[in-house]
């Protein structure tokens, strides 16, 4: 481990500046009021609201963050109100707390930032406890809670909107650290010392780690869509935007990266090529690390690995196995290494251009994918159903158990406190409400860590009250003590309860010293509230393995719609088959039909002499444009597309040559478009330039695409060369209103196609991102029911068996995708029949694991007879004429993927029919 990075890497994290954040935002008016004012109990009870308010402020939207704290602090001052009011008599005590715990419990079934919210307000409620109020001190007392929310929620809406770019970076840093260290765990499967089983659990949880922190980073990113502002975009969110793409593409070529590695070990075992290999992850690992924390410095990334040698040793090697006729010989295990090696050199390509992004000139604007309003479908939405609090009113809902449970034990914790003689008898309640979960396993983990933190936490502040006197160093350790509490919060939880125990017991000690009375109650307060609370979490338990059914299910059917979206699903002959393979040759083309169709109707017009109407044309195109926030468009897909440029040049280079040659070739290029709209589907430029640009300057700006496209006119006017004058003399008759018709209809047709392009590649990512979330919740439910006693744990072999295979065959889907493209749109498609007939039967396995339905006897010969479709389909495509090498190459992985896929996905159905859990 490099410890110097991790320290950087902490340094410049959210979790640190939002820990720095939150201990500025709630000491702050604390000591105001103890310093200005000299009123503690003051200081104390706005510090209480501050604190109340600060438990939502996490990484997330700043929108809904906004919105989070201040539903948070105004049911919080209700509650501190209601709990005020009825302070006077123990009765009505009684009577308010024990239906305030229960419905500020309840909260938690709206899901996002509930929970955190649900704690938040029985916190402001629990400080109250112990005062005795009259109804107007309730209201001033909870008016100052109330104030010290609002404190703190514009204080952290303020620094966070000035510096929301540095959000950004660091919620897109922690998704590229997650991906490296997801391709260190794999990098462990070619370390022949390791051991598989421990190597797949420790994969797992690297990719749990990182679906949550890309899904954290997309929340972020893609709510904070690039703008056209002034004739491009914002250069910075460009950046940001696209490092996220290829962040996400990144850890999709690590995940096809998967291979057979019993296969490969037995091979390979004694062989270099498996050393090459975890070198070449490793050393990739570390430069990714790097450019993660170049976001997170906002530098430049600096060239530092290079893996030139790995790379250059890995071709060696298989060079050495085609001479040594390896690929007759052992077909699999050669195909195993090959294709792992394809996806790991693009990999480093990819690395490589993520670095080349972070040191690029900020005005530079292009875009890995289009930016468009239907990016909206990959972020989940924040609506709360209000009604939905009523409907889980019944045992079947777990959040109405934990309610329940959260009730009994804070009371209990409330005759307790009030029958010992403790000086705060609420921190029982705390510790009780802390600690329980409305998971078992969540509760029984927290609890453990609670007790460890606290008595690390209260030892550590004990020596250094005995050590230290001077009062003002003890406030520079609590306020560091307090510093580090909240930015270890949400990924090392003991350690924050250490530091928490201890910035808690010096501020007490500060207040009032002398007194290490406070310590030991500290200590005796824990242990009560944490036996209450794993005493509490006993009650009406919700197990986990009777919400795993559902998502079992639900990860069986984004797998399978994820095998879909990855290919065009046809069972027609193969002369069908070739007119799907061309249309889906299509699939990448430039999505950005829109603007080439404006720009084409507005120059028919204008050499029609239609200039006016062009001009109307022109601001409706701008306004319906800046009606969908100004976004423009890229190539859909891996390719890059310039989006700032220039629809104005058209028209510019137009106005330089004779009228009649310019009318003749605007008719013959709208004749080329008709013959070809793909053709018109030209990479957008936004429509917003009204100064005319220099030929020069347009050229430059212009894909090789474009420039073939606008060389079309050229090569029909030459053509028609002896037939201009006449020609000419009859376009001259055609009225502006038709051609702008037939422009129209042309661009229309390119319009369709790029906008059926970029559905397809989008449906394709909603599906990838849907199947690695399903994936991730299971496996978390999975590690939580691990954690429950023996007698709730329910089908741990077939579970942990379905969870490995499903991994594989995501891997094995993802690395089939761009085979299944390039096969089909090459000579080989003709060909791939027997692929056509294994995806089918693949998707059928999963459509019948999905509804638990048993493997057939005659399964495992029907994939047998697959296979050997398979591979006749290989052989008869190597003695074939008219396919070259390359598409015979392809098929050949694809043929050895469509076989790991037909075993994985078959063992995925014997799992899921075994499976039978609670719906």
């Amino acid at each position: 481990m490099r410890y110097s990075l991790e320290i950087r890497k902490f340094i410049y994290s959210q979790y640190f500046f939002g820990g720095l954040r939150i201990a500025l935002g709630v000491s702050l008016p604390a000591i105001l009021m103890l310093t200005v004012f000299h009123n503690r109990d003051l200081g104390f009870t706005i510090a209480t609201g501050a604190l109340g308010a600060s438990v939502v402020d996490m990484p997330g939207p700043l929108k809904y963050k906004h919105n989070e704290m201040l539903a948070c602090t105004v049911i919080g001052f209700l509650s501190a109100l209601a709990t005020g009011i009825a302070s006077a008599n123990a009765v009505t005590l009684w009577l308010s707390v024990v239906p305030l715990t229960f419905v500020l419990s309840l909260i938690v079934v709206y899901g996002n930032r509930w929970p955190q919210i649900s704690f938040a307000t029985l916190f402001m409620m629990i400080v109250t406890l112990e005062e005795h109020f009259t109804p107007m001190q309730a209201l001033v007392n909870a008016s100052w809670i109330l104030l010290g929310g609002l404190w703190y929620t514009y204080w952290a809406t303020f620094v966070s909107r000035s510096l929301v770019y540095r959000i950004e970076r660091q919620a897109l840093a922690e998704s590229v650290f997650s991906c490296a260290e997801y391709l260190l765990a794999r990098s462990e499967f070619y370390d022949l010392d390791a051991n598989l089983d421990e190597c797949y659990r420790k994969l797992i949880e690297k990719q749990i780690a990182a679906v949550e922190r890309q899904d954290a980073a997309r929340d972020i990113v893609l709510r904070n869509l690039p703008k056209l502002r002034s004739g491009k975009l914002d250069a910075r969110r460009v950046m940001l935007f696209n490092l996220f793409i290829n962040v996400v593409d990144l850890h999709e070529m690590f995940v096809g990266a998967h291979t057979d590695y019993p296969l490969v070990r037995n091979t390979f075992g004694g062989a270099d090529i498996l050393i090459f290999y975890r070198d070449l992850m490793r050393k990739a690992a570390l430069d990714l690390e790097d450019i993660g924390l170049a976001v997170l410095q906002n530098r430049p990334a600096r060239a530092r690995i290079n893996v030139k040698a790995e790379l250059r040793a890995i071709e060696y090697e298989l060079d050495q196995m085609r001479r040594h006729g390896v690929p007759q010989k052992n077909p699999e295990a050669y195909s195993a290494v090959s294709s792992a090696f394809r996806r790991l050199w693009s990999a480093t390509r990819l690395i490589d251009k993520m670095r080349r992004r972070t040191r690029h000139d900020p005005s530079v604007t292009e875009t890995e994918i289009r930016v468009d309003p239907k990016l909206s479908r990959f972020v989940s939405s924040r609506r709360v159903p209000f009604m939905q609090i009523f409907s889980n009113l019944t045992m079947a809902s777990p959040s109405f158990r934990h309610a329940l449970r959260v009730t009994i034990a804070v009371g209990v914790g409330f005759w307790l406190g009030r029958l010992l003689p403790l000086t705060n008898a609420y921190w029982i309640v705390m510790t009780t409400v802390i600690i329980l979960k409305p998971g078992y396993s969540l509760t029984k983990q927290r609890n453990v860590q609670r007790i460890i933190g606290t008595a690390i936490g209260c030892a550590a502040c004990v020596g250094l009250i005995l050590v230290v006197k001077n009062p003002h160093v003890l406030l520079v350790a609590m306020f560091a003590c307090m510093v580090m509490s909240y930015s270890l919060l949400l990924f090392n939880y003991t350690a924050s309860v250490v530091f928490t125990s201890a910035y808690v017991l010096l501020m007490l000690h500060l207040l009032a010293p002398g007194g290490m009375r406070l310590i030991g109650e500290r200590a005796i307060d824990t242990v009560v509230g944490c036996a209450i609370a794993i005493a509490a979490s006993h009650l009406f338990p919700y197990w986990e393995y009777r919400l795993m059914g559902k998502q079992v299910r639900d990860m069986i059917a984004a797998m399978r719609n994820y095998l879909e979206a990855s290919w065009w699903w046809t069972g027609k002959p193969a002369a069908q088959a070739e007119v799907k393979s061309a249309a889906d040759a299509n699939l990448f083309a430039d999505a950005n039909a829109a603007t080439a169709q404006a720009a084409t109707a507005a120059l028919a017009r204008s050499e029609a002499g239609k200039a006016e109407l062009a001009t109307a044309e022109e601001t409706s195109f701008r306004r319906a444009l800046s009606e969908t926030g100004g976004e423009t468009g890229g190539v859909a897909g891996a390719s890059q597309s310039t989006v700032v440029s220039n629809v104005a040049s058209a028209s510019a280079e137009t106005a330089i040559s004779d009228r009649s040659s310019r009318a003749t070739r605007t008719n013959e290029a709208i004749t080329a478009r008709q013959t070809d709209p793909v053709s018109a589907t030209d990479t957008p430029g936004a429509a917003h330039s009204a100064a005319p640009v220099k030929q020069t300057d347009a050229a430059t700006t212009r894909t090789p695409h474009q420039l073939a496209t606008r060389r079309e006119p050229a090569l029909a006017e030459t053509s028609g060369k002896g037939s201009t004058t006449a020609s000419a003399s009859k376009k001259k008759t055609v009225t502006g209103e038709s051609a702008a018709a037939t422009a129209q209809s042309g661009a229309s047709a390119a319009a369709a196609v790029a906008a059926e392009a970029l559905d397809s590649d989008f449906r394709y990512r909603l599906a990838r991102k849907n199947v690695h979330i399903a994936f991730a919740n299971l496996a978390q439910a999975f590690q939580r029911m691990m954690l429950e006693p023996k007698a709730q744990q329910k089908f741990v072999p077939e579970l942990n068996d379905l969870l490995i295979r499903s991994h594989v065959l995501a891997s094995q889907i993802t690395a089939a995708g761009p085979l299944l493209q390039a096969v089909g749109k090459s000579a080989a498609g003709h060909a791939a029949q027997p692929v056509q007939r294994a995806l089918t039967v693949i998707r059928d396995n999963l459509t019948q694991a999905q509804e638990g339905m048993r493997v057939p006897d005659d399964q495992a010969e029907q994939s047998k007879l697959l296979t050997r479709e398979l591979d006749s389909m290989v052989v008869g495509a190597e003695r074939a004429e008219d396919i070259p090498a390359d598409a015979v190459q392809d098929l050949k992985l694809l043929a050895h993927q469509c076989k790991q896929m037909l075993t994985a996905s078959l063992l995925i159905r014997k799992d899921a029919s075994l499976i039978n859990l609670p719906e």
